[in-house]
């Protein structure tokens, strides 16, 4: 078997200092308080209060027809309707709480579940709207009659969590979503997804997205883990590759937009910098998302058996997301997205940039430990050091944290308004209480 090799680019984003090793898992008051007092990575018990408190968040998202999108306090914002993508997302939030023994997420899950199957289904053309209803009788607006692949992933993601932790229906709402996934998303002479259909699946978007396909390579490494079935991790490696090869041959900044022919797009929503999924340029925040996954998929791969050399190429991602997004402007924090060139374009400081960093830190340096390499320095840094970014600016009290900041790490509320779901900030507190390749129930499992 062929282990990546450790091709690390010296000269890429250095690191302000951080607390040395003796403070680096050390548990602060002020710290669990979201005072900025947190030193270094932070310990298991601060993640535990942490997490415990961001699920008590979320569970004022429970309306009659699913999960609400939340505002800064936790209240359903009525602006908005009950979203496919937001609901498969607190599913498996509350999947993974029960797999780790928290009785009372039981009735949460029990409730996404019904949503999926029920509220947010179609009951025509099958499949499901993109939101519905508070009360889950209808679609939201005509214009949520739509099908997304992008939130058709995440009702595969909460299906096989569900699975893992036991569901009686689990495996009715996983055979339904891979069923769609194979008869209208899945187009194999490409071996990735479509991005949207309209109600009845006669018309296709002729759109390509790669934040569509980030999220079916995560569900279908978790549907690997929760069933074994090789198909989806091959599908989910091949994708991972697809991204790293374009990555490699663009200074490592991931083309997000392309035709029906999967010719990239550039130029695409230049007018549109901030679009909350598709915006203009590279993303920072995928840089380390995709990383991280392709690590995860590598390093299951490779205890396959199988040549993981391909891998390599997801920490030159890491690296070149901290070149291009860290500090780039003058104050802390990842800049949203860049041009091609590395300029920073929106400035805005998102939550959910930050989680995904950690969590891409976390992998790479287990990998990399796993495979033999020598242990890059700089990830437990830039981990200490993000943590305690998020602490002090992220983090208002347990439980509650800002989607979204400004330049100067005001509140702001250019992309998105309050706090919709709690997803990224979740895995990124539990990712190390278990197995790092594997899938997030697991890990919560642990």
């Amino acid at each position: 078997m062929t282990q990546p090799e450790n091709h690390m680019h010296a000269d890429h984003a250095g690191t302000s200092n951080v607390n040395d090793a003796a403070d680096a898992h050390s548990l602060s008051t002020t710290g669990v308080e979201g005072k900025g007092a947190l030193k270094g990575i932070p310990s298991q018990q601060w993640r535990h209060v942490q997490r415990d408190a961001l699920v008590e968040f979320s569970k004022n998202a429970q309306l009659p027809g699913g999960f609400g999108y939340l505002d800064a306090n936790g209240k359903h914002q009525a602006d908005h309707g009950v979203e496919l993508w937001i609901n498969g997302r607190f599913t498996h939030v509350y999947a993974c709480e029960v797999l780790r023994g928290n009785e009372q997420a039981r009735d949460l899950l029990d409730h996404g579940i019904h949503a999926l199957l029920h509220s947010l289904r179609d009951p025509v053309n099958d499949g499901w709207f993109a939101a519905v209803t508070a009360n889950g009788q209808e679609p939201f607006t005509d214009a949520d009659r739509v099908k997304q692949s992008y939130s058709h992933a995440f009702v595969v993601l909460a299906a096989a969590s569900a699975l893992q932790a036991g569901h009686p229906q689990a495996q009715e709402l996983l055979d339904a979503a891979l069923g769609l996934t194979e008869k209208y998303w899945w187009e194999p002479q490409f071996g990735r997804v479509r991005e949207a259909a309209n109600e009845d699946w006669s018309e296709f978007d002729s759109y390509r997205g790669i934040n569509a396909n980030m999220h079916t390579v995560e569900s279908f490494l978790a549907v690997y883990d929760a069933t074994g079935q090789r198909r989806y991790l091959d599908r989910a490696v091949a994708i991972c590759r697809f991204v790293l090869e374009g990555a490699r041959g663009n200074d490592w900044r991931i083309v997000e937009h392309y035709a029906q022919d999967w010719t990239p797009q550039p130029e695409y929503n230049r007018d549109k910098p901030a679009d909350p999924f598709r915006p203009f340029g590279a993303t920072v925040g995928h840089a380390f998302e995709w990383a991280r996954l392709a690590l995860q998929a590598a390093v299951v791969y490779s205890r396959l058996g199988e040549d993981v050399a391909w891998a390599q190429d997801a920490f030159n991602l890491i690296h070149a997301g901290v070149q291009d997004g860290w500090e780039v402007d003058g104050a802390p924090g990842f800049v949203y997205t860049t041009d091609f060139e590395g300029r920073a374009v929106t400035h805005e400081r998102m939550h959910w940039v930050v989680c995904e960093a950690l969590n891409a830190a976390y992998v790479a340096r287990h990998a990399q430990a796993e495979w033999g390499l020598e242990v890059d320095p700089k990830y437990e840094e830039w981990e200490a050091q993000w943590w305690q970014y998020a602490d002090k600016y992220l983090i208002t009290a347990p439980g509650k944290w800002r989607e979204e900041l400004d330049q100067n790490n005001e509140l702001s509320e250019k992309t998105w308004t309050g706090m919709p779901e709690i997803y990224h900030a979740y895995q990124a507190l539990v990712l190390p209480d278990g197995d790092y390749a594997v899938s997030f129930a697991e890990a919560a499992h642990a």
